[in-house]
């Protein structure tokens, strides 16, 4: 239950900064709001949770909303515009990757001396999950951009454009985390599992994306 919590809360807080920065500053907004969730995407990823005994990393908030980010900068200025968000987003996460893995290699201190070999441990360990990530963010984000200005110039609904773009997109971004992430440590129902969980959790805080996109809309 304390899970289930924490996530809601972790979603709500996410949600609600994408809406203040993208309503208080527009594009420039969500592109510090896109440096931030990279950088704590980096770390609280590397935290995980278990549903029905598979192990599933943390962060569904703040990558999802990476992607309405997206979105919403599509809505604002067109797809020609989210190429600026995803040169921000990798060169942030290159920056925050080298920084936090150099760090392993300093010679640690006797103070604290089994905190310094957890952390060590922690991300030395995480290749994998940084690789998957950066490409699952960078590939969906594009994606999502491209598709919802799509349908919304096909329907002009921004709300459909959104759920329709979500559902597609996540299934692309999990399937591609996962595979990556969990190839070599998980069978093959576990990686399956992992991406019905993971998916299922993100299109539902995709769906509740929709509302602030639908009202950065009607206040342009």
């Amino acid at each position: 239950m304390i899970n289930t919590i924490l996530i809601v809360l972790e979603v709500i807080v996410s949600l609600t900064i994408l809406f203040i920065l993208s309503k208080k500053y527009k594009t420039d907004g969500i592109y510090v709001y896109g440096i931030i969730a990279t950088i704590l995407s980096c770390i609280i990823g590397l935290k995980k949770i278990s549903i029905m005994d598979i192990s599933i990393p943390l962060g569904f908030g703040l990558t999802t909303s990476l992607i309405i980010g997206g979105n919403i900068i599509t809505q604002k200025r067109g797809p020609e515009a989210i190429k600026t968000y995803l040169i921000l987003i990798l060169i942030t996460f290159l920056i925050s990757c080298c920084f936090i893995n150099l760090s392993v290699f300093i010679e640690d201190s006797n103070y604290n001396y089994f905190a310094n070999k957890s952390y060590n441990y922690i991300f030395t360990l995480n290749i994998k999950y940084y690789i998957g990530l950066i490409i699952s963010l960078i590939t969906s984000i594009w994606i999502s951009s491209k598709l919802y200005y799509l349908l919304k110039r096909t329907q002009n609904k921004i709300i459909l454009s959104n759920i329709f773009s979500i559902i597609i997109v996540e299934f692309i971004e999990n399937i591609i985390f996962v595979t990556i992430t969990y190839i070599s440590e998980y069978k093959p129902i576990d990686i399956a599992l992992c991406i019905v969980f993971r998916y299922t959790i993100k299109v539902i805080i995709g769906l509740f994306g929709t509302i602030p996109l639908y009202i950065t809309n009607k206040s342009n």
